[in-house]
């Protein structure tokens, strides 16, 4: 009477081993088709993937090679190109009773491009990505919601082929850790996650980013400090000659800026700073305006250093804006702010000002209600 139990034992053993083996070398083909296919349906993008490896037992697939192409626009140089990106199960948030994911982006490159025209009369059209909510893709391509990303080794780059010089500027050895996005440690502060990011420029610049955020929220909450030092300004010369027409002989440049969003509203600064700075006027009649920063940066130094006795020039300039208009976007206009606020001197006295202050997160549904109701009778 064993001999049979044990032979059904067996071939159900048999079985389970048989039905993983076979999933595991089916899963990938279905994936790869899967995920090339929400690539596809990015507006004005289209994406692929070269295959995906799956990890059963750690809950996850790495997406391999995979690329981002704006749709007539370079050929050649994808929006973004990311050699490995992990998506798993957060196994640290299933201890406290939740289950969400997490995303890795190991080496990835993302390559903007200014600029009107490419080789010769060939129209190009400007790769930007700001018309693209990007958060959309990423969750079609994980079941759970993302608790945790981050960004290893990472590069942005900047060009415009349409100048003479032609621009190209970068960021890289870019760490990107955004933490705790769906609170799932459950933490009752007005803010939950955390960002931290770091990166070097060329020239050697500096960046650090520290930032506290509420995601869950339709317009998130945020506090955000931001250091760009010790930025060797001849090194960015290339775009100085394209845009704004100056060459920097020698030059140290510095940014620091502080910014909150708190129901919409943005308030901040910047505060520029440059020491031991020389510029060479360059005549050249091919000069193009930009409408970007620095344009605002060589603006400063420029009508300043001409004037002043001493070698160094520091400001702060204010940052203004509103996102609860519904057909705003928001990081594209968080981004506007930034560009508008450094043609707006404001003085010279800063040091961390702006606070934040909430409203309070733990308010009942009635006592939302009654606030909105409340709201709209002001603006009647």
């Amino acid at each position: 009477m064993k001999l049979p139990l044990i032979k059904k034992k067996y071939v159900i053993v048999v079985s389970i081993i048989l039905v993983l083996i076979i999933a595991r070398l089916t899963l990938p083909y279905f994936v790869t088709r899967f995920v090339n296919k929400v690539l596809a349906d990015i507006p004005e993008y289209s994406g692929s993937i070269s295959g995906v490896d799956i990890h059963l037992i750690q809950g996850g697939y790495v997406l391999q090679n995979l690329k981002i192409f704006k749709i007539d626009g370079v050929e050649k140089i994808p929006f973004i190109d990311i050699p490995a990106t992990d998506l798993s199960i957060e196994w640290k948030s299933i201890f406290n009773g939740t289950i969400v994911g997490e995303v890795i982006f190991i080496d990835p490159n993302i390559r903007f491009i200014g600029g009107d025209k490419i080789e010769g009369n060939k129209k190009s059209i400007p790769q930007t990505g700001e018309d693209v909510d990007w958060t959309i893709p990423i969750s079609r391509l994980t079941p759970f919601k993302i608790n945790t990303i981050e960004i290893k080794n990472g590069s942005i780059f900047f060009f415009d082929f349409s100048t003479k010089p032609e621009v190209d500027i970068q960021l890289k050895q870019l760490h990107l850790l955004a933490t705790n996005l769906n609170n799932a440690e459950e933490r009752t502060n007005a803010l939950p996650s955390k960002v931290i990011a770091t990166a070097v420029s060329i020239g050697n610049g500096q960046l650090t980013i520290n930032m506290d955020i509420n995601v869950m929220k339709d317009i998130p909450d945020l506090h955000m400090d931001l250091k760009f030092e010790s930025i060797d300004m001849p090194a960015l010369n290339d775009f100085f000659l394209a845009y704004a027409n100056v060459e920097i002989e020698q030059g140290l440049f510095n940014v620091h800026s502080e910014m909150t969003i708190d129901d919409g509203k943005i308030t901040g600064y910047i505060k520029p700073l440059a020491h031991d700075v020389k510029i060479a006027m360059v005549e050249n009649q091919n000069t193009k305006p930009i409408n970007l920063i620095w344009k605002s940066i060589v603006g400063f130094f420029v009508e300043v250093f001409s004037k002043q006795k001493k070698d160094q020039f520091a400001t702060k300039v204010i940052l203004q804006g509103d996102l609860n208009n519904p057909n705003t976007p928001m990081w594209p206009t968080v981004w506007n702010v930034f560009k508008s606020a450094f043609v707006q001197a404001f003085e010279i006295n800063t040091n961390n000002t702006i606070k934040f202050t909430p409203l309070k997160i733990e308010e009942t549904k009635k006592e939302r209600r009654q606030r909105e109701r409340d709201e709209r009778r002001k603006e009647d």
